[in-house]
């Protein structure tokens, strides 16, 4: 999650110095800290890297406009990854980075073992025994009980974004389900089991709802969902 990554960076620089350089200077410093085995970050060796930058921004999240060293800075960023890592990036113009990595996820190989490394909650979504989701925040691999802890009612990583359609998202502007908070989501939770598929929890959920609510929690199940299916996107 290119974008998680950088702005970060980006934003940490602006502390010690205006200067565009440093912004560049340590996202290239973070980035080699992380995929460096010897400094037990992430603690595994790649074959190869991809980096995901947003295109098309999401017009309800409300976000301020970047000056427009930032973006020049994130070019050199590019041209360097490729440089050094023979790292792809990957934008595509109508989907923001976090779809692309769901959809590079999608498409990778079964026994593929992959980290996505960001900051954004919704990609933990993504996290299973192939797929680790190392986290800018807490500066760790995340495991699946901490996940799940992290969000309360989900038996599987997989349900956060069910959890965020019915109580609402606010840093990404989700309204969710009318009237419900932690406590009904518990209730509607106790109908999913571990045992269940993605599609099947759904159910189990919706059949719970009236029909003005259902019609709610599709509407945020639409928008907390990642894509998967973006076109021409790597493994």
């Amino acid at each position: 999650d290119a974008n998680s990554l950088y702005a970060r960076s980006w934003f940490a620089a602006q502390r010690i110095s205006p200067d565009p350089k440093e912004a560049l200077r340590l996202s290239i410093n973070t980035i080699m800290l992380l995929l460096n085995p010897d400094t037990n970050k992430i603690g595994s060796i790649f074959d190869r890297t991809l980096f995901a930058w947003d295109g098309q921004q999401n017009k309800a999240k409300k976000r301020d406009e970047k000056p427009p060293e930032y973006h020049a800075t994130k070019a050199l960023l590019k041209d360097v990854l490729e440089f050094m890592l023979g790292t792809v990036n990957v934008e595509h113009p109508e989907a923001e980075g976090d779809d692309i990595v769901a959809t590079a996820v999608y498409n990778a190989k079964p026994d593929d073992l992959i980290y996505i490394v960001s900051g954004d909650k919704d990609l933990m979504q993504l996290q299973s025994r192939r797929c680790q989701y190392y986290s800018l925040n807490d500066k760790a691999v995340l495991s699946t009980a901490f996940i799940k802890h992290k969000f309360h009612n989900i038996k599987r990583p997989s349900q956060i974004a069910i959890e965020l359609a019915i109580i609402g998202d606010q840093v990404d502007n989700i309204r969710g389900i009318e009237g419900y908070g932690e406590v009904r989501c518990k209730k509607l939770f106790e109908a999913v089991t571990p045992e269940m598929c993605f599609s099947e929890a759904v159910n189990a959920i919706v059949a719970q709802l009236p029909e003005k609510q259902e019609k709610e929690f599709w509407q945020a199940l639409e928008r907390t969902l990642l894509r998967n299916d973006l076109p021409n996107i790597p493994a």
